[in-house]
């Protein structure tokens, strides 16, 4: 599971970075800048592998693999009918395109008469 990057894991790793970075510095310093510049060269060498395959491994931020949000869920609905410009949902109705929604075994729905809408899938709405 992939931990919320949220405000404290962002605080924790900066703190992490400035930690690592001064203990860097003062280790170069104490080795002397023969020494260090080739550490500097090496270290160089192993952040731009890990740069390059980075994005290989991490999952894109808001890409289609594992949410952390619950689908909404709807399973063995029954049936529903509109009539005289009604509305007949036995699926999902969800607000904003970015929620997932799963649908399974939903009842028939059925419109009749104009202006009548029947939905047995997922029915996204932009936000109000």
């Amino acid at each position: 599971m992939v931990p919320r990057r949220g405000r404290g894991w962002l605080w924790a790793g900066r703190v992490t970075f400035g930690v690592i970075l001064a203990g860097l510095v003062a280790y170069l310093v104490a080795v002397g800048v023969d020494k260090a510049d080739k550490l500097a060269s090496a270290i160089s060498v192993v952040v731009a592998l890990v740069a390059l395959v980075a994005p290989y491994l991490l999952p894109a931020a808001g890409s289609g693999g594992a949410s952390m949000v619950e689908p909404d869920r709807v399973e063995d609905t029954g049936a529903a009918r509109a009539t005289g410009g009604g509305q007949a949902n036995t699926g999902a109705d969800v607000v904003g395109p970015d929620r997932p929604a799963q649908v399974a075994r939903s009842g028939e729905a059925t419109a009749d008469g104009p202006g009548s809408v029947a939905n047995t899938g997922v029915q996204r709405r932009p936000r109000p």
